[in-house]
């Protein structure tokens, strides 16, 4: 695998770019494209960023990412994120990156196993990190399920986040209720 893959596969994300970025049904802002030699699709929703919506760089809020270059590409690898940058600057919020970063992650703790190959690992500004397999038979879906968790990630109150700990919650009571194990 090498750019010619990259290419390929950077269809898929301007595919699902297409496919949601018209009609935004759960108020995210789907964006794609290039970005320091990666192959990028970001979903994140106006109200957590400073940012011109049609920047592809992020100077400030909370996104998600997943990105390909070509050594990802021949490790036959997609790489995700979610990022929380300049948080104290976030226009209508009083959040510090650090607190926000172990909030994040106390609550992320209960649906951590519902994320392939995550870690957590990182300083306040990348709050998981992790990838996924490059199937070619499977990729879009792929990428449509791993942008599934942080679709949710809204708390009722409007709060970016403010309802992780929620969502984990109701997450960890369906897999008790199907007899799934916790």
């Amino acid at each position: 695998m090498g750019t010619k893959d990259l290419q390929q596969l950077d269809s898929v994300f301007a595919k699902i770019k297409g496919r949601f970025g018209k009609r935004k049904p759960d108020g995210l802002i789907y964006k794609q494209g290039f970005y320091a030699a990666c192959s990028v699709l970001k979903l994140h929703k106006s109200s957590w960023t400073n940012d011109h919506m049609d920047q592809m760089q992020n100077k400030s809020g909370i996104f998600f990412s997943i990105w390909m270059n070509e050594d990802s590409v021949r490790e036959r690898r997609a790489m995700y994120n979610i990022h929380a940058l300049k948080l104290r600057q976030l226009e209508g919020y009083s959040i510090t990156s650090r607190d926000f970063a172990i909030d994040f992650r106390k609550g992320f703790s209960a649906t951590h196993n519902t994320w392939p190959n995550v870690s957590v690992k990182y300083g306040p500004l990348t709050l998981i990190q992790g990838w996924i397999e490059i199937d070619r038979n499977t990729f879009e879906m792929d990428t449509l399920e791993l942008m599934e968790p942080f679709k949710k990630t809204e708390s009722a109150d409007r709060r970016p986040f403010g309802g992780a700990a929620e969502v984990s919650k109701r997450a960890r009571n369906r897999r008790n209720q199907n007899g799934d194990s916790v």
